[in-house]
């Protein structure tokens, strides 16, 4: 039970005897004695700076870390330390970054002060657990902001850079963590897919892009007259000899060193992926398998002694196969997507989706 100190009941009993003398009685409300005020106020200190909040303003507002303090207990509050004799919460972060979040609770708007860095501010409203784009004020950015995707603002501007992306690597789950040679798979996974990852990532993307780019150079100039030689071939069904004109052997040299290294690549992803299931079926690898698999095949053949001769020929015509289906699907994808937009309004159209008008 809690008893009124003298002090409190002399206000008390001056405030009672104001209004029987017919004083009008004020506008503001008047508490006596801490017990009053502790029912009614929440007591912060943020960074040895204070602040005092009514409770009834934070649940106005219904949101943020300042909530908890009102709906819970002092021993299961979220604060840094509890002062008892002041009956304050101490939070140990930067007062000047608190007058913002103490201005949403007031007004129900943030506004973004331009001697405060954009980053430090999203990061303050996201400890006290407030989303600044549902209570951005207008003034500040016609645009929503969406914590930690920074978007540009009129007024808040902020950059991109590579602490950021390093920020994000670091939030995403490490799959290699429980597995074994775990950081080893890991450096080699990103050396392979994450090229912003390190100077060996970097030097490993200009390498593959070389190896392609020679590849496709190496196709291109077999193609050429100048650069083809007549070879004599023979006719397995009726024996007879003809001529055939094939790119000089060089260029079949430097495939074969562009096909190893495409093996090397391929064959180091799969070792050392997380998930080897879901990195062989995404599409890209699909496709990198193709390309090499008639070089793994021959390989094979040549190791148990069988000829590849008629499998030469097949990979030969692998590569005009693959180039003429690449721009019959182009041609298909181009046309389908075109029809979908131009019919899909219209009443019992068939072309419901673009896989469908893909059929057509």
């Amino acid at each position: 039970m809690f008893y009124r100190s003298t002090e409190e009941e002399r206000r008390t009993i001056q405030t009672d005897d104001a209004i029987e003398m017919g004083i009008q009685k004020p506008d503001y409300q008047m508490f006596c004695g801490e017990t009053e005020i502790g029912e009614q106020f929440i007591k912060l200190n943020v960074g040895g700076q204070r602040f005092m909040l009514r409770k009834e303003t934070i649940k106005k507002r219904g949101v943020g870390r300042l909530l908890d303090l009102v709906n819970k207990p002092v021993i299961e509050s979220n604060a840094d330390a509890f002062f008892s004799s002041t009956s304050e919460f101490y939070f140990e972060r930067p007062p000047a970054l608190f007058h913002i979040v103490y201005q949403f609770y007031l007004n129900g708007v943030i506004h973004q002060p331009t001697n405060l860095c954009p980053v430090d501010i999203i990061e303050e409203l996201e400890y006290w657990r407030i989303i600044p784009d549902e209570y951005l004020a207008s003034c500040c950015c016609a645009q929503q902001l969406v914590p930690f995707s920074l978007n540009q603002c009129p007024h808040l501007i902020v950059f991109q850079d590579d602490e950021d992306e390093e920020l994000e690597e670091q939030d995403k789950p490490n799959l290699f963590k429980t597995l074994k040679f775990g950081e080893i798979r890991r450096t080699i996974w990103n050396i392979i897919e994450e090229p912003a990852s390190s100077g060996k990532a970097q030097v490993f993307a200009v390498f593959s892009v070389f190896f392609v780019l020679i590849s496709i150079s190496g196709l291109v100039l077999g193609s050429l007259p100048e650069l083809q030689v007549a070879s004599r071939q023979k006719n397995n069904l009726t024996g007879e000899e003809y001529v055939e004109m094939e790119p000089m052997p060089i260029l079949g040299y430097i495939e074969y060193v562009c096909i190893v290294w495409f093996t090397v690549e391929y064959g180091l992803k799969m070792l050392v992926s997380a998930e080897r299931s879901r990195t062989f079926r995404q599409l890209l690898n699909i496709i990198d398998l193709l390309a090499i698999l008639p070089f793994i095949i021959e390989m094979l053949l040549l190791i148990f002694g069988i000829s590849t001769e008629q499998l030469r020929d097949l990979k030969a015509s692998f590569r005009q196969l693959g180039m003429m289906a690449m721009v019959v699907m182009t041609g298909v994808i181009f046309f389908s997507t075109l029809v979908y937009f131009l019919e899909k309004d219209e009443p019992g159209s068939k072309f419901h989706s673009i896989p469908a008008a893909c059929w057509w």
